[in-house]
């Protein structure tokens, strides 16, 4: 599938067919974002999705036992 808009480096264009949700409320990955707090340092944090999945796919086989 070609996709248009986006660079080289943008991790996005591999996150397409990605959805987040429950049930019959599906959205796109690439339109999502996780907000939450640090339990460590209690600062709030905006993460988007898509860089999550860079993140799990980056890590799966480094660390086997601490992504589940």
């Amino acid at each position: 599938m070609a996709i248009s808009g986006y660079s080289s480096h943008d991790w996005r264009k591999h996150t397409d067919n990605a959805v987040v949700g429950t049930g019959s409320q599906l959205l796109p990955a690439n339109d999502c974002k996780v907000y939450f707090t640090d339990p460590k340092d209690l600062k709030d944090y905006e993460v988007d999705v898509s860089r999550l999945i860079r993140v799990f796919v980056n890590n799966i086989s480094s660390h086997r036992r601490s992504v589940k």
